[in-house]
Protein backbone atom coordinates (compact mmCIF):
# COMPACT_ATOMS: atom_id res chain seq x y z
CA UNK A 1 0.00 0.00 0.00
CA UNK A 2 2.86 2.38 0.82
CA UNK A 3 4.13 2.06 -2.77
CA UNK A 4 0.75 2.75 -4.39
CA UNK A 5 1.65 6.19 -5.74
CA UNK A 6 5.12 5.07 -6.79
CA UNK A 7 3.63 2.22 -8.83
CA UNK A 8 0.98 4.58 -10.24
CA UNK A 9 3.68 6.94 -11.51
CA UNK A 10 5.54 4.02 -13.07
CA UNK A 11 2.41 2.86 -14.89
CA UNK A 12 1.53 6.36 -16.10
CA UNK A 13 5.15 6.84 -17.16
CA UNK A 14 4.65 4.21 -19.85
CA UNK A 15 2.15 6.47 -21.61
CA UNK A 16 3.18 9.03 -24.20
CA UNK A 17 3.35 12.71 -23.20
CA UNK A 18 0.38 13.46 -25.45
CA UNK A 19 -1.78 10.82 -23.75
CA UNK A 20 -0.69 12.05 -20.32
CA UNK A 21 -1.83 15.52 -21.38
CA UNK A 22 -5.29 14.13 -22.20
CA UNK A 23 -5.41 12.17 -18.94
CA UNK A 24 -4.62 15.37 -17.04
CA UNK A 25 -7.36 17.27 -18.84
CA UNK A 26 -10.09 14.68 -18.27
CA UNK A 27 -9.03 14.36 -14.62
CA UNK A 28 -9.64 18.10 -14.21
CA UNK A 29 -13.00 17.93 -15.97
CA UNK A 30 -14.17 15.01 -13.81
CA UNK A 31 -13.28 16.85 -10.62
CA UNK A 32 -14.99 20.04 -11.82
CA UNK A 33 -18.17 18.08 -12.59
CA UNK A 34 -18.06 16.27 -9.25
CA UNK A 35 -17.43 19.39 -7.17
CA UNK A 36 -20.09 21.42 -8.99
CA UNK A 37 -22.72 18.69 -8.78
CA UNK A 38 -22.32 18.02 -5.06
CA UNK A 39 -21.03 21.34 -3.71
CA UNK A 40 -22.23 24.00 -6.17
CA UNK A 41 -20.50 27.37 -6.00
CA UNK A 42 -18.35 26.31 -3.03
CA UNK A 43 -17.01 23.38 -5.06
CA UNK A 44 -16.06 25.59 -7.99
CA UNK A 45 -14.35 28.11 -5.72
CA UNK A 46 -12.39 25.34 -3.99
CA UNK A 47 -11.35 23.89 -7.35
CA UNK A 48 -10.13 27.30 -8.52
CA UNK A 49 -8.00 27.78 -5.40
CA UNK A 50 -6.51 24.28 -5.65
CA UNK A 51 -5.87 24.63 -9.39
CA UNK A 52 -3.88 27.85 -8.93
CA UNK A 53 -1.62 26.18 -6.36
CA UNK A 54 -1.23 22.98 -8.40
CA UNK A 55 -0.52 24.81 -11.66
CA UNK A 56 2.18 26.95 -10.04
CA UNK A 57 3.91 23.77 -8.86
CA UNK A 58 3.50 21.91 -12.15
CA UNK A 59 4.92 24.81 -14.14
CA UNK A 60 8.32 24.14 -12.51
CA UNK A 61 8.67 21.01 -14.64
CA UNK A 62 9.39 21.16 -18.35
CA UNK A 63 7.93 18.55 -20.68
CA UNK A 64 9.03 17.32 -24.09
CA UNK A 65 6.59 16.42 -26.86
CA UNK A 66 7.20 14.67 -30.17
CA UNK A 67 5.63 17.42 -32.28
CA UNK A 68 7.50 20.39 -30.85
CA UNK A 69 11.25 20.92 -30.50
CA UNK A 70 11.20 23.43 -27.65
CA UNK A 71 10.69 22.34 -23.99
CA UNK A 72 7.26 23.15 -22.61
CA UNK A 73 6.28 24.27 -19.11
CA UNK A 74 3.69 21.87 -17.72
CA UNK A 75 0.70 23.07 -15.73
CA UNK A 76 -0.96 24.72 -18.72
CA UNK A 77 -3.85 22.25 -18.76
CA UNK A 78 -4.74 22.71 -15.08
CA UNK A 79 -4.36 26.46 -15.34
CA UNK A 80 -6.51 26.61 -18.48
CA UNK A 81 -9.39 24.90 -16.66
CA UNK A 82 -9.44 27.86 -14.27
CA UNK A 83 -11.07 29.87 -17.04
CA UNK A 84 -13.72 27.18 -17.43
CA UNK A 85 -14.58 27.27 -13.72
CA UNK A 86 -14.53 31.06 -13.82
CA UNK A 87 -17.09 30.98 -16.64
CA UNK A 88 -19.22 28.48 -14.74
CA UNK A 89 -19.22 30.69 -11.65
CA UNK A 90 -20.06 33.77 -13.73
CA UNK A 91 -22.83 31.95 -15.61
CA UNK A 92 -24.59 30.52 -12.57
CA UNK A 93 -23.63 32.77 -9.67
CA UNK A 94 -22.63 36.09 -11.23
CA UNK A 95 -19.40 38.02 -11.91
CA UNK A 96 -19.15 39.27 -8.31
CA UNK A 97 -18.45 35.80 -6.92
CA UNK A 98 -16.14 35.02 -9.83
CA UNK A 99 -14.00 38.08 -9.05
CA UNK A 100 -13.97 37.26 -5.33
CA UNK A 101 -12.66 33.84 -6.29
CA UNK A 102 -9.74 35.50 -8.09
CA UNK A 103 -8.66 37.38 -4.99
CA UNK A 104 -9.28 34.42 -2.71
CA UNK A 105 -7.08 32.22 -4.92
CA UNK A 106 -4.43 34.96 -4.94
CA UNK A 107 -4.41 35.26 -1.14
CA UNK A 108 -4.38 31.50 -0.53
CA UNK A 109 -1.43 31.09 -2.93
CA UNK A 110 0.53 33.67 -0.94
CA UNK A 111 -0.48 31.99 2.34
CA UNK A 112 0.72 28.59 1.10
CA UNK A 113 4.09 30.03 0.08
CA UNK A 114 4.73 31.81 3.39
CA UNK A 115 3.47 28.94 5.56
CA UNK A 116 5.77 26.51 3.72
CA UNK A 117 8.72 28.86 4.13
CA UNK A 118 8.24 28.64 7.89
CA UNK A 119 8.28 24.83 7.74
CA UNK A 120 11.34 24.74 5.47
CA UNK A 121 13.17 27.09 7.85
CA UNK A 122 12.91 24.54 10.70
CA UNK A 123 16.31 22.91 11.33
CA UNK A 124 16.88 19.32 10.23
CA UNK A 125 17.55 16.53 12.72
CA UNK A 126 20.87 15.63 11.12
CA UNK A 127 23.71 17.68 9.74
CA UNK A 128 22.67 17.12 6.11
CA UNK A 129 19.41 17.93 4.38
CA UNK A 130 16.98 15.06 3.89
CA UNK A 131 15.38 14.25 0.55
CA UNK A 132 12.06 15.52 1.91
CA UNK A 133 13.60 18.85 2.89
CA UNK A 134 15.29 19.23 -0.48
CA UNK A 135 12.02 18.44 -2.26
CA UNK A 136 10.13 21.01 -0.21
CA UNK A 137 12.78 23.62 -1.00
CA UNK A 138 12.45 22.99 -4.73
CA UNK A 139 8.65 23.15 -4.68
CA UNK A 140 8.00 25.92 -2.18
CA UNK A 141 10.88 28.33 -2.49
CA UNK A 142 9.96 29.41 -6.01
CA UNK A 143 11.62 32.02 -8.10
CA UNK A 144 10.13 35.36 -7.08
CA UNK A 145 10.04 36.45 -10.70
CA UNK A 146 7.96 33.43 -11.74
CA UNK A 147 5.60 33.85 -8.79
CA UNK A 148 5.08 37.55 -9.53
CA UNK A 149 4.67 36.91 -13.25
CA UNK A 150 2.15 34.15 -12.58
CA UNK A 151 0.05 36.13 -10.11
CA UNK A 152 0.02 39.30 -12.25
CA UNK A 153 -0.99 37.34 -15.36
CA UNK A 154 -3.62 35.42 -13.38
CA UNK A 155 -5.36 38.48 -11.94
CA UNK A 156 -5.32 40.46 -15.20
CA UNK A 157 -6.45 37.61 -17.46
CA UNK A 158 -9.19 36.42 -15.09
CA UNK A 159 -10.70 39.90 -14.98
CA UNK A 160 -10.62 40.03 -18.78
CA UNK A 161 -12.33 36.63 -18.97
CA UNK A 162 -15.10 37.55 -16.51
CA UNK A 163 -15.75 40.94 -18.09
CA UNK A 164 -15.99 39.56 -21.63
CA UNK A 165 -18.17 36.64 -20.54
CA UNK A 166 -20.49 38.96 -18.56
CA UNK A 167 -20.76 41.46 -21.41
CA UNK A 168 -21.70 38.75 -23.92
CA UNK A 169 -24.23 37.27 -21.51
CA UNK A 170 -25.91 40.67 -21.09
CA UNK A 171 -26.02 40.95 -24.87
CA UNK A 172 -27.36 37.46 -25.64
CA UNK A 173 -28.97 36.32 -22.41
CA UNK A 174 -28.74 32.55 -21.99
CA UNK A 175 -28.29 32.11 -25.75
CA UNK A 176 -24.91 31.58 -27.43
CA UNK A 177 -23.34 30.04 -24.35
CA UNK A 178 -20.73 28.36 -26.57
CA UNK A 179 -19.79 31.74 -28.06
CA UNK A 180 -19.16 33.62 -24.82
CA UNK A 181 -17.40 30.61 -23.31
CA UNK A 182 -14.90 30.24 -26.14
CA UNK A 183 -14.40 33.93 -26.94
CA UNK A 184 -13.77 34.92 -23.33
CA UNK A 185 -11.39 32.03 -22.67
CA UNK A 186 -9.35 32.40 -25.85
CA UNK A 187 -8.90 36.18 -25.52
CA UNK A 188 -8.15 36.17 -21.80
CA UNK A 189 -5.96 33.08 -22.17
CA UNK A 190 -3.87 34.87 -24.78
CA UNK A 191 -3.26 37.78 -22.41
CA UNK A 192 -2.41 35.38 -19.59
CA UNK A 193 0.15 33.49 -21.65
CA UNK A 194 1.78 36.58 -23.11
CA UNK A 195 1.98 38.45 -19.78
CA UNK A 196 3.39 35.48 -17.86
CA UNK A 197 5.85 34.43 -20.56
CA UNK A 198 7.24 37.90 -21.23
CA UNK A 199 7.48 38.85 -17.54
CA UNK A 200 8.72 35.49 -16.22
CA UNK A 201 11.16 34.48 -18.92
CA UNK A 202 12.34 37.80 -20.38
CA UNK A 203 11.52 41.00 -18.41
CA UNK A 204 12.17 39.70 -14.86
CA UNK A 205 14.75 37.07 -15.84
CA UNK A 206 18.39 37.65 -15.00
CA UNK A 207 19.30 35.62 -18.09
CA UNK A 208 16.38 35.96 -20.52
CA UNK A 209 15.44 32.94 -22.59
CA UNK A 210 15.73 33.19 -26.38
CA UNK A 211 12.68 34.93 -27.82
CA UNK A 212 12.11 31.97 -30.15
CA UNK A 213 11.84 29.59 -27.19
CA UNK A 214 9.37 31.88 -25.42
CA UNK A 215 7.24 32.42 -28.51
CA UNK A 216 7.08 28.75 -29.53
CA UNK A 217 7.62 26.71 -26.38
CA UNK A 218 5.60 28.86 -24.01
CA UNK A 219 3.23 31.25 -25.79
CA UNK A 220 2.57 29.17 -28.91
CA UNK A 221 2.19 25.81 -27.19
CA UNK A 222 0.08 27.28 -24.38
CA UNK A 223 -2.33 28.80 -26.89
CA UNK A 224 -2.73 25.46 -28.64
CA UNK A 225 -3.53 23.83 -25.30
CA UNK A 226 -5.97 26.61 -24.39
CA UNK A 227 -7.84 26.18 -27.68
CA UNK A 228 -7.97 22.44 -27.04
CA UNK A 229 -9.24 22.90 -23.47
CA UNK A 230 -11.72 25.62 -24.46
CA UNK A 231 -13.40 23.63 -27.22
CA UNK A 232 -13.56 20.40 -25.23
CA UNK A 233 -14.93 22.27 -22.21
CA UNK A 234 -17.83 23.78 -24.17
CA UNK A 235 -20.17 20.79 -23.55
CA UNK A 236 -19.43 21.19 -19.84
CA UNK A 237 -21.01 24.65 -19.88
CA UNK A 238 -24.27 23.23 -21.26
CA UNK A 239 -24.12 20.16 -19.03
CA UNK A 240 -23.76 22.43 -16.01
CA UNK A 241 -27.46 23.39 -16.25
CA UNK A 242 -28.37 19.74 -15.69
CA UNK A 243 -25.85 19.27 -12.90
CA UNK A 244 -26.45 22.48 -10.94
CA UNK A 245 -27.64 21.52 -7.43
CA UNK A 246 -30.88 23.15 -6.33
CA UNK A 247 -30.32 23.01 -2.59
CA UNK A 248 -26.93 24.77 -2.41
Amino acid sequence: MDQFFVHSVQILGRLSPEILLCVGFFTCICFILFLFRFFGAIGLVCYSIAAVIIANIQVLKLGVFSWIEEPVALGTVVFSTLFTTSDLITEHYGPSLAKKTIYLSFVVQIFVMFSMLVVIAHPELGSSKSHVHQGLEVLFTPSLRLLLASLIAFVVSQHIDINIFSALKKLHGRNFLWLRGNVSVLISGFFDTVIFSLLGWIVFAKTPLPLNTVLIGFIGFSQVIRIFVSFLSTPLLYLSYRLKPNDI
